[in-house]
């Protein structure tokens, strides 16, 4: 098992979800297609830690649902306590800015710009995401709590305001930089 076999039993832990929507859903958490996601749920239902329903469908092809099952639940279990591996940084902007001397000042700008435009928009997105958790948690009559089937969205939602927030300030900061030095 990899570590986006254990995201998609992490996403089938709170919902049935479709191959597509486990794609879309994945998105904001990890990068990955159709051709490394569906092998691997195909994997996981070998070993038993997911299985799948039939929708049939009159407009469209029909789809499966994966739920997962205990088994799954206990391998995402014994997964999440141990100790995670220090995260990936892969970030483009990294290198552009560690080469923004080659460029000129207007093209620098708008390279902060438009990571900050970007950034904002994530922003909103998951403060959006942020509500849509919490009316799940109320739906479920759950409080914040470990033992919350929302909690952990909630603290990850929360991390990636915070990262939206500052890489804000960061482009605001450089783009000020960028101006007292021209």
């Amino acid at each position: 098992m990899n570590t986006l076999s254990y995201g998609l039993l992490a996403l089938l832990s709170a919902n049935s979800l479709s191959g597509y929507e486990l794609t879309q859903n994945i998105k904001p958490l990890w990068r990955a297609g159709h051709s490394q996601i569906y092998p691997l749920l195909m994997s996981m239902e070998q070993q038993g830690y997911i299985t799948f329903k039939l929708i049939e469908q009159t407009d469209k092809p029909d789809k499966k649902e994966y739920s997962i099952t205990k088994a799954g639940l206990e391998q995402l279990r014994q997964w999440v306590e141990t100790t995670a591996e220090p995260p990936v940084l892969r970030d483009e902007l990294h290198f552009k800015l560690y080469s923004l001397w080659l460029s000129n000042p207007e093209e620098a700008k708008d390279l902060l710009l438009k990571r900050a435009e970007f950034c904002k928009s994530e922003l909103e997105r998951y403060k959006v995401l942020l509500k849509a958790n919490e009316v799940l948690r109320d739906e479920r009559g759950e409080t914040r709590e470990l033992k919350a089937t929302t909690f952990g969205r909630y603290l990850l939602i929360h991390k990636r305001v915070l990262d939206m927030e500052s890489s804000i300030q960061f482009c605001e900061w450089a783009l000020e930089e960028l101006e007292s030095n021209q």
